[in-house]
């Protein structure tokens, strides 16, 4: 699954109980702009300083704009007749969509079905025009802008790392190509155990200045730059699927080689401009200026489920062909594994492929995921995109109502409502 979170130290547990309380007293509405007390570098990532967090990334870490440029929005249709309610099927009982949202800490949901947006509701501090935190659903957008640069034959998928980034060729990912890169089988000795301080995934985070506090005591904060090339290597991984979000960076950084342009501006020109996106993006940037491609794009809810058209719409925006159709054929179509590392529903073969998750469903659905709660959900066959923004607790849900297996859930309920 997508990358976990974990608070251990007493002291980040101390400032969220404080923070709980602070949050309560003051009542946050969509509109309230207000910057939450207790919300710091150690307590912006967890429930419920980051449903606010979330909506105003650019004032928590730093960042650099992702702009979508001059042109008029592409219009989604049916925006303005969309339903803010809906009746739907949940664990055997009639629902509203307004009340499971709020179970779920859904800041915001979007669903579109045939090209017709059906339902569109925000919540908590998210409106239209705020952009939300992506986290890894950031990886999907980076795998698109990977197939725009292969396209313009930039970059080669069956050249190594250390082709086009020599300062990795001695790191855990140098004499990986860069299609085991995109699919995260490469040998890598990448840990993304959150729950454990000295993982490489926490030790990242620290060394990027995206967490503070106690449980960053001892790393230096570095960025990627410098972060990246001290990762060691694990032979016996090469070739085989785990999930790694320093593998995404790693790919940010070759597309940064292979063109001479920053990450950030790279996802402008060949995909936020042409997807017609309605409001600029983001992504955060460390200590070094180095842009997360793993899990720091903040973004609106509407041009997030613009991405997930383009997908659905294999690769095309309105009449132009942004990603090539192959690329995403190759995604859609994957026979997906008879063994697979994590937990999965019965009777489904998953799979991941150019940083997109493939559920094996036979029915060809993908998803773009991220920890918290964010997800594209892409279903060819039944013609429905389903975008999802949330704040749950902790990374893995938090909360008795909230995980990966209950939105899983969700996102299948309101697929078969629209059937």
């Amino acid at each position: 699954m997508p990358e976990s979170t974990a608070i251990s130290s007493p002291v980040a547990k101390g400032l969220l109980a404080l923070a709980f309380i602070a949050l309560a007293s003051s009542s946050l509405g969509a509109a309230d702009d207000q910057r939450p007390q207790g919300l710091n570098g150690a307590t912006w990532q967890f429930g419920p300083l980051n449903r606010w967090a979330y909506t105003h990334m650019s004032e928590v870490i730093p960042s650099k704009v992702i702009r979508r440029g001059t042109q008029a929005p592409r219009p989604i249709a049916g925006l303005s007749e969309a339903a803010d309610d809906m009746a739907i099927s949940w664990q055997g009982s009639p629902a509203r969509l307004s009340q499971l949202m709020e179970e779920q800490y859904l800041d915001g949901l979007l669903v579109i079905k045939d090209g017709k947006a059906v339902f569109e509701r925000y919540a908590g501090t998210l409106t239209a025009e705020r952009t939300h935190l992506l986290w890894s659903v950031s990886k999907t957008i980076t795998g698109l802008t990977a197939a725009s640069v292969a396209a313009d034959g930039l970059i080669d998928l069956e050249k190594t790392v250390g082709d086009y980034v020599p300062q990795l060729a001695n790191s855990g990912w140098g004499p990986d190509t860069l299609r085991d890169v995109l699919d995260m089988r490469d040998g890598s000795e990448w840990n993304e155990d959150y729950a454990a301080a000295d993982s490489t995934v926490r030790r990242q985070d620290c060394s990027d200045g995206l967490l503070t506090g106690p449980d960053c005591a001892g790393v230096d904060v570095t960025g990627n730059y410098i972060f990246l090339p001290a990762v060691g290597r694990m032979p016996g991984r090469q070739g085989s699927f785990v999930y790694k979000s320093g593998t995404t960076d790693v790919m940010a950084w070759v597309l940064e080689a292979a063109t001479g342009q920053r990450f950030a501006d790279l996802v402008s020109q060949r995909i936020w401009q042409r997807i017609g996106a309605e409001q600029d993006a983001g992504i955060t940037v460390d200590t070094g200026g180095f842009t997360l491609a793993s899990g720091g794009m903040h973004a609106t809810l509407r041009d997030v489920a613009r991405v997930g058209q383009l997908m659905l719409n294999y690769g095309k925006s309105g009449d132009e062909q942004v990603i090539p159709k192959a690329w995403l054929e190759d995604i859609f179509s994957r026979e997906g594994a008879r063994s697979w590392p994590y937990p999965a529903a019965a009777n489904t073969r998953p799979y991941y492929r150019s940083f997109v998750w493939g559920l094996g469903d036979g029915r060809g659905s993908v998803q773009a995921r991220g920890v918290h709660g964010q997800v594209i959900h892409v279903a060819p066959e039944s013609g429905v995109v389903i975008a999802m923004l949330s704040s749950w607790p902790d990374a893995e849900g938090g909360a008795a109502t909230v995980g990966f297996a209950q939105q899983q859930k969700l996102v299948e309920s309101i697929e078969a409502a629209l059937r």
